[in-house]
């Protein structure tokens, strides 16, 4: 199995701030004090998150549009939709059970506008639905176009991310355009733990708020009290829980957690998901 390994490393470092923050953020939410060290990084990496995250999806944006139009919406349902659904329903049913009950409204607005952490899923459908319909030119022009006009604009507006990360995206896919042909993937080696969590973003994405708000609750209960071991507790929960969801998926019933269940495929968990075409025409 061979892989373009910068991208996976590249993933698996924005996954792994992504849970760093939101780890801080459920110690400092239990005890209200303040990590100081880490809150200092998450606000140095606030910046480049999400926008890595969303680059790297565009970067493979064109080999995917290479396919029929039918085939290319099928793998988003399949792919993004489906575990978009999915873990929303299950981290909605879990902030009722935790707050008691929660309002229609909340469950309404999933459907346009995501106020859950799971918004990155289904921001990364939208854009691949929009870049579905735009020429080659226009994403080019379109992507620092979006970046560079929205930028200076004020970020609490509700529209404000998902232009933003638009722009993103599409400059991940002209960068994608420009560079792909003189990067030659490489065999997948042993004890690389950012390129593990990158080649398994989706599965670390979606599991680690549950797993970390669930630990903080429990030690919280036993009486820790103390916001760098809560921290700590949390980081240590979602990294272990994230890498054995990875292994179950060799399990039909695991695996429809993150996928649709049109075929069951059995996959060594080392290797991450099945490389896109163009790279396993490289491979020949």
């Amino acid at each position: 199995m061979v892989r373009l390994l910068w991208m996976d490393r590249l993933r698996g470092a924005a996954i792994l701030a992504v849970i760093v923050m939101h780890a801080e953020l459920s110690a400092s939410g239990a005890t209200g004090e303040v990590l100081g060290g880490v809150h200092a990084i998450n606000g140095l990496l606030a910046p480049y998150r999400m926008p890595m995250l969303v680059g790297l999806s565009g970067v493979l944006l064109t080999p995917g549009l290479r396919k029929p139009w039918r085939a290319y919406l099928s793998g988003k349902v399949r792919n993004l939709l489906w575990p978009y659904l999915v873990w929303v329903a299950l981290d909605t049913a879990y902030a009722a059970a935790r707050a008691g009950g929660i309002g229609w409204d909340y469950v309404a607005r999933l459907a346009y506008d995501p106020r859950t952490y799971l918004w990155f899923l289904a921001y990364l459908f939208v854009f691949y639905l929009v870049a579905l319909g735009l020429p080659g030119w226009l994403r080019i022009a379109g992507g620092p176009l979006l970046v560079l006009a929205v930028t200076p604009i004020d970020p609490g507006a509700e529209w404000h991310k998902f232009v933003w990360l638009l722009g993103w995206f599409l400059v991940g896919d002209t960068l994608g355009r420009a560079v792909r042909h003189r990067l030659r993937p490489a065999p997948v080696p042993r004890g690389d733990p950012l390129g593990f969590i990158g080649r398994h973003s989706l599965v670390m994405y979606v599991s680690h708020l549950m797993v970390i708000i669930a630990a903080t609750d429990l030690a919280v209960r036993l009486g820790v009290r103390q916001p760098t071991a809560l921290f700590l507790l949390a980081m240590g929960a979602s990294l272990a829980a994230g890498p054995a969801l990875v292994w179950g998926r060799r399990h039909p019933g695991i695996d429809a957690l993150f996928r649709w269940p049109s075929r069951v495929t059995i996959r060594d968990p080392r290797q991450g998901p099945p490389a896109p075409r163009s790279l396993q025409r490289s491979e020949q």
